[in-house]
């Protein structure tokens, strides 16, 4: 099953910036966005675990399916793949994914923006 996940930003307004962290999946149409006051890739790996403790939450929906993540982030996404980072501060983060990952064995790949629904603004 494809899930895709990620974050934008909405309103120009650099005082008040207005940030989302959103999922897709598209197999059984959800989605879900939320504002989130964080930077960059940390919106990036919100996003990711909103998405991994919305799987943990719902095991009934996705029993016996293999979970292919999608991420416009190809930081993030190396990030998960090989284990290491270079922000120190991203530690608590990706130490979380990596627990999930233990949990429910997921494969983690880079796509485009233009192809991930989690990055469209017309996300319900």
């Amino acid at each position: 099953m494809e899930l895709f996940f990620g974050s934008y930003s909405v309103g120009a307004n650099q005082h008040h910036p207005h940030t989302l962290v959103t999922f897709a999946i598209p197999d059984l149409g959800v989605k879900f966005k939320a504002p989130f006051n964080a930077t960059d890739i940390v919106l990036d790996y919100a996003s990711l675990l909103t998405l991994l403790e919305f799987i943990e939450i719902n095991p009934q929906l996705f029993a016996n399916r293999a979970l292919e993540l999608y991420s416009h982030n190809r930081a993030l996404v190396d990030q998960i793949k090989t284990c290491t980072i270079c922000d120190p501060g991203l530690a608590p983060y990706l130490h979380k994914a990596l627990e999930y990952r233990a949990k429910m064995h997921y494969s983690i790949n880079w796509v485009a923006p233009s192809d991930n629904p989690a990055q469209r603004p017309e996300i319900d």
